[in-house]
This record gives structure tokens, C-alpha cells and sequence, in this order.
């Protein structure tokens, strides 16, 4: 046996006995010897933190490319240097709830799916249960219609999934898709055969690791709601997401400190960045612009783990209208998520084909609106109506059709935000009135912004816990500093936007106007008074760190 001397990743070296010689072909050192009958090399356990690390990837080998465990073991102690005994991962294949047998609930289920996307005209290709590919054989007696069984045992598919596979060691699995003709034609639409198909999405043991293509004939448009649909009933069946404290110890820097602590989402502070990293380039200061749009790609594949839906919407709303003079930019944006989507759920997963379809701004101009309403629907379905998910949804579907120019709509769905929000927490009555307040400004309505405006800080007054609401009383701080500056009452507009600043300052990240934007407009304040304060000035007056704000 000839094994390649090498230092483990996990700072060990493999024990040798024998006689060593330098390989012709190469600069490697090889190690010659026999082992002593009986005799085992002791593995030394891996570590938990070490075992986190290497669980996407044994689950990829194991079930995804359906490698048996003892290939997996050596592909792992050859090329990542992970030693284990098999006792060891049987413990852990327990403990991850990993298996690959069927219980006979499943089969009745996955045989029903099978022959619904048959008779509908779709192709099967590499359906999977958790992640590893049907086997179609022992479904089979669970179909009554033998015939369409017949035709699918003999295709490709329905040996592809089986234990005898044999799969190289060091090349992923594949498999060709197979158009299958339906044995009896039917007049059923896709939609009727989802219908059908209902039932097996709600095993929380089925993932969706599987590659489903839509009808041929349908719209680009068509097919990527039905994959947006899909993911939805995965995230809501199937989805385990990860806590913030397992979050922070798997992706160790890409976890704000705002989202450690506490007082901001995971899918929230990623909005907030990409749409400040977008309105800082757009104000040309590009430097702080990118480093919020890298911070952005940072928390891309926590989200995929955490919150996936949220981090489609927030691309539905942050890219609802394309960024004037910044296409290039947008495209790349769009297509790192889309990647990093294929690199963490498989490219055959709903989401990741989803993703890749909004890639395409032709595409995405066509299906923002009708898949933000899904993803907003699916959470009221699950969720409580009062949930922090669905209201920052709903304030989100409000916002997109806002950019798009959809007023009445958003309008409607506006009322009826600020109707619930009446018997929510105190702040969420505000944040519908700011969304309201969004409405009539890009609706150039500057009276029914100031009214507005006056009812958020009325109320923000008489609650006992004043909250800030996440920038909400900054929002109307500022549209009411506007409108004195509009009627030439500097003096008002001063007041207006020093209590402002304080508020920005104090607070974490907001969707509310910046603290820098904030010192700007009071600056042109106090010199439309004949005041000429520098900003370094007026931040040492209100005992704020300069050096930050303006650096």
C-alpha cells in the first residue's frame, strides 16, 4: 500500500512503520509498508467544531452524489485530511437525522409525485429524496398505473439512484435527463397536477435537492414562479434554519455586531447595506459604497442558511427597477448570489434556479411583483399575522411597487398595513405611516407628507418607551425640516433636523436618511441663517465623534 506522507489539517501527522523511496513521476515522499494482520491504526476524534466544518461537504458525497460511506471516509482523509473511524460518522450520520432508506408513507408519496409529472409532460430528471436521487424500483408497487412503471424502469433514471451505482471517487455524479412520454395522455394543466402533488410537500423528511423543470412550452416568466413557489413550500416544509450563535461560529466575521447582539435580522441588516451601499455610490462616494456592497456578499451564504426567502426579497426589492448608470454592477451583483445559491443548496434546488432566472433583467422587469405577492402570501399562510417576518414583508411589497410606480395598489395594500398595525406593538404603527409617508412623497405630495410626518412624531412622543422605530422618527424629522426649508422657516427646519441627527446617531442602521446626510442639509441650514458652521463644528456642539462622521 503506498500512501502519500502529508501534515493533517487538524494539526496531526499519520504514524508510519516501513520503508521510504521518492516516486519518478513527482517530488512526493512515499511511504512503503505492510500492515500487521489484525492490527488498526487509532483515529483520534475529530473535535465538534471540526465536524461542523466538514458536514456540507460529507452531506454533498454522501447523499447528493450518493457515494457509499467508506468512499466518503477515504475522500475525506485523502483530500481535506479528515480522519474518523466509520463508527464514528455512523454516530454522526444519526445525530444529523441523515438517512437513505424509504419509510413506506414516503414511497406511497414520491410514487404519487413521480407519476404526476409524468402524465403533466415534465421530465424527470435526478428527482431526489434528501438530497440523493430516487430509486425509482423500490417505489414501483406503490404506482398502480404498471404500465408507466414498465416504461420508467427501463430508462436511465431508475437505475441511476440504486446502491449498485458506481460513482468515480474523485468526479461528481451525473445524470441525463430523459424526456419521458406519459403513458396515458391527459388533459390535466401543471397546475393541476401541483394540486396532485400537494401532499408530498408536507413530509418535513423530503428536501428539495431536486431538479424539476417545468413544461417546455411554458414562459420563462411561468417558470420561474413555479420555482419560486416551490421554494416557498420548501422553506415552509423541509428548511431547518440555523440560530445566530451557530451562524457566528460557521461563518466567523460575516455576522454584523448588530445582528450578534441582538437589536437587528440577519435579512434586515442585508437590505439595509445594499440599499446604502447603492444610494453611496449613487452620491459618488464610491469607497463606502463598496465596501457596503462587500459586506453584502459576506452575509450571502449565512442567509442562504438562515433566511433564504428574506434574501430573495430583498433582491426583489433592492433590484425592482434597474440602477440607473450602474447595469454592469447590478448584473454581477445578482449573479455572485446566484452562484453562491448553486454553491449551497445544489444547482437543481427551486431557489437557486430562481435566483438564476431574476439574473436576467429582461426576466426580473416581468416577475418582481408576482413573486414578492407569493413570498408575502406564503408567510401569512404560515405565520401569525402580527409576526415581525410577515410585517416587514408586507412594508417591503409596499416599497416595491412604490419604485415601480404602482401607487394604487400600494396604496391599498398602505391602508390596510396601517389598519392592522393599530392593534400591534406601538412602533409598527409607525413604520406603516413612514411607508405611507414614502408613498405620497415619491407621489410628490409634500402636504400629505408633512401631515404624516406630524402624526408619526405625535405619537412617537407619547410612547412610554420611545423607541426610534429603526429610523422611522428620523424619516419625519427630516420631510418636516424639508418643508420648513420650503416655506423659508430655517429656524424650524434647524430644530427639525438636529433632533435628527441625535436620533441617527444614536440608533444602529436604519433605512431612515444618514447621519452625513443629515449634517449636510443642517449645514446649508444655519448658513441659509448667515450662520457659516463647519460640520466638524456642529458635531463637537452636539458631542459627536467627528473623526467618524466625516472621515
Amino acid at each position: 500500500m503506498e500512501i502519500v506522507a502529508q501534515q493533517l489539517a487538524f494539526g496531526q501527522d499519520i504514524p508510519f512503520s516501513g520503508t521510504t523511496s521518492w516516486t519518478s513521476d513527482s517530488d512526493e515522499m512515499v511511504y512503503q509498508f505492510k500492515e500487521r494482520p489484525g492490527h488498526h491504526p487509532k483515529v483520534n476524534a475529530p473535535n465538534p467544531d471540526q465536524w461542523r466544518g466538514i458536514k456540507d461537504i460529507f452531506t454533498q458525497l454522501y447523499l447528493t452524489e450518493n457515494r457509499k460511506l467508506k468512499d466518503v471516509k477515504s475522500i475525506l482523509s485523502r483530500k481535506h485530511g479528515f480522519n474518523a473511524s466509520e463508527k464514528m460518522y455512523k454516530r454522526r450520520i444519526t445525530e444529523w437525522k441523515i438517512r437513505k432508506n424509504y419509510k413506506a408513507q414516503e414511497k406511497e408519496v414520491l410514487a404519487k409525485r413521480v407519476q404526476a409529472y409524468v402524465n403533466s409532460g415534465r421530465d424527470i430528471q435526478s428527482l431526489s429524496f434528501n438530497g440523493r436521487p430516487v430509486k425509482l424500483d423500490r417505489v414501483k408497487r406503490h404506482c398502480p398505473d404498471k404500465q408507466l412503471w414498465d416504461q420508467l424502469m427501463q430508462s436511465p433514471e431508475a437505475t441511476s439512484g440504486t446502491d449498485a451505482t458506481t460513482v468515480k471517487e474523485d468526479t461528481p455524479s451525473t445524470t441525463t435527463p430523459t424526456k419521458l412520454t406519459p403513458a396515458t395522455k391527459s388533459s390535466s394543466s401543471p397546475m393541476h397536477s401541483d394540486l396532485q402533488m400537494a401532499e408530498a410537500t408536507t413530509l418535513n423528511s423530503v428536501s428539495f435537492d431536486i431538479n424539476i423543470s417545468p413544461p417546455t412550452e411554458l414562459h420563462t416568466v411561468e417558470s420561474t414562479l413555479f420555482h419560486t413557489r416551490e421554494s416557498i413550500r420548501w422553506q415552509f416544509t423541509s428548511f431547518k434554519p440555523l440560530k445566530v450563535e451557530e451562524l457566528r461560529i460557521r461563518f466567523p466575521g460575516d455576522i454584523p455586531d448588530e445582528v450578534s447582539t441582538g437589536r437587528l435580522d440577519q435579512a434586515s441588516a442585508f437590505w439595509l447595506l445594499l440599499h446604502h451601499g447603492f444610494s453611496l455610490l449613487h452620491s459618488r462616494r464610491s469607497s463606502e459604497g463598496f465596501k457596503n456592497l462587500d459586506d453584502c456578499c459576506k452575509m450571502i451564504q449565512p442567509l442562504l442558511k438562515s433566511a433564504p426567502l428574506h434574501l430573495l426579497s430583498c433582491l426583489l426589492l433592492n433590484f425592482a427597477i434597474a440602477w440607473k448608470d450602474m447595469n454592469d454592477l447590478e448584473q454581477k451583483l445578482l449573479e455572485f448570489v446566484s452562484e453562491m445559491a448553486c454553491k449551497v443548496l445544489g444547482p437543481y434546488h427551486p431557489l437557486s434556479k430562481a435566483t438564476k432566472m431574476i439574473v436576467s433583467d429582461s426576466t426580473r422587469e416581468h416577475v418582481v411583483e408576482p413573486m414578492m405577492n407569493m413570498i408575502v402570501q406564503g408567510y401569512r399562510s404560515a405565520r401569525k399575522l402580527s409576526s415581525s417576518s410577515v410585517f416587514a414583508l408586507r412594508v417591503d411589497q409596499i416599497d416595491l411597487l412604490r419604485k415601480r410606480k404602482r401607487f394604487d395598489q400600494a396604496v391599498n395594500l398602505c391602508q390596510q398595513l396601517i389598519d392592522d398595525s393599530k392593534s400591534m406593538r406601538p412602533k409598527r404603527y409607525r413604520t406603516a405611516l413612514a411607508a405611507f409617508g414614502r408613498l405620497r412623497l415619491e407621489q410628490n405630495d409634500e402636504f400629505a407628507v408633512e401631515g404624516i410626518a406630524h402624526r408619526i412624531l405625535e405619537h412617537a412622543n407619547s410612547d412610554p418607551v420611545m423607541s426610534n422605530s429603526g429610523g422611522t422618527t428620523t424619516w419625519a424629522c427630516e420631510q418636516l425640516a424639508v418643508s420648513a426649508t420650503n416655506r423659508g422657516d430655517y429656524n424650524s427646519a434647524e430644530m427639525y433636523l438636529r433632533r435628527a441627527v441625535g436620533l441617527s446617531h444614536q440608533e444602529y442602521l436604519h433605512r431612515g436618511p444618514s447621519t452625513e446626510l443629515l449634517l449636510e442639509k443642517l449645514e446649508v441650514c444655519l448658513r441659509q441663517q448667515g450662520r457659516k458652521v463647519k460640520i466638524d463644528k456642529i458635531c463637537t456642539e452636539m458631542g459627536l465623534p467627528v473623526g467618524r462622521l466625516i472621515g
